[in-house]
């Protein structure tokens, strides 16, 4: 009896090690059969690629591709950064030529071997400064997100989009609504800081500072008077502003 049941045992752990090693010898089977090209894309960056940026700011950085799909006949390259001077925009490291036409199109090299591309351009400005008489009227792009360093898709030889594909974005930041935020930040009465928003969206970036700069320094002892004035020059502009801006809209109706 106790023999019978240590042959069963045995032919139960025997009857385990052979499983296990017949799921090991289907997994060893599995990984070989796969194909070369089932390794995923991927993208290294030589240089600094930060996720938020100043308008303006100039990039330098080279992309480098591997793993690139078989399939794969044409790489298209494209970004949101602009031309900076005389500088091209693409510079392809495997022999093509330096251009500023986006996107870039470059076949892919036979065995789908890395390429490698510099890319150097300038941040967009999202800030527009227009002159009205003696008011100067500030406006900002509500965009200042999902800017694109780069965007990286491939296509086969019949101009199908494959789907590996990469993209690396940034933001764009302001100082000078950084800067204005602080100030609203540090000011307590609540109507102040409604009022100098509101002028401060409306484009009178110049005023909205100088009374904000005010209205912090009033712990110092700044006169009242300079208070007033202040206000006074603030709705001269609004004015001015407003007078201008709906001059443009009919102006532009009328078109």
């Amino acid at each position: 009896m106790v023999r019978t049941e240590r042959n069963i045992r045995k032919t139960a752990v025997a009857g385990s090690s052979a499983g296990a090693l017949y799921r090991l010898l289907i997994l060893c089977i599995v990984l070989v059969c796969l194909p070369a090209g089932a390794a995923a894309l991927q993208v290294e960056i030589d240089g600094d690629v930060p996720e938020e940026v100043v308008e303006g700011e100039l990039i330098d950085f080279t992309i480098t591709l591997s793993g690139i799909p078989p399939a794969a006949d044409m790489l298209h390259l494209d970004t949101d950064l602009l031309r900076f001077g005389d500088v091209p925009l693409f510079v392809p490291a495997e022999g093509g030529n330096a251009t500023n036409t986006t996107p870039l199109n470059l076949p892919v090299p036979p065995g789908s071997g890395p390429m490698s591309v510099r890319l150097q351009g300038q941040v967009p400005a999202v800030t527009e400064i227009t002159q009205c008489g003696a008011v100067v009227l500030t406006t900002f792009d509500p965009k200042r997100s999902g800017y694109t360093y780069y965007r990286v898709r491939f296509t086969d030889d019949d101009g199908n989009t494959l789907t590996e594909s990469d993209t690396r974005l940034f933001s764009i930041r302001v100082e000078t609504i950084d800067t204005f935020r602080d100030k609203l930040n540090r000011i307590d009465d609540p109507f102040m800081r409604s009022y100098l928003q509101e002028i401060f969206e409306k484009g009178l970036v110049n005023e909205a500072n100088t009374l904000a700069n005010y209205e912090l320094g009033r712990e110092d002892g700044i006169p009242i008077i300079w208070a007033a004035a202040g206000i006074v020059v603030t709705a001269i502009a609004a004015l001015i502003a407003g007078i201008w801006i709906g001059g443009r809209e009919i102006g532009g109706g009328e078109e």
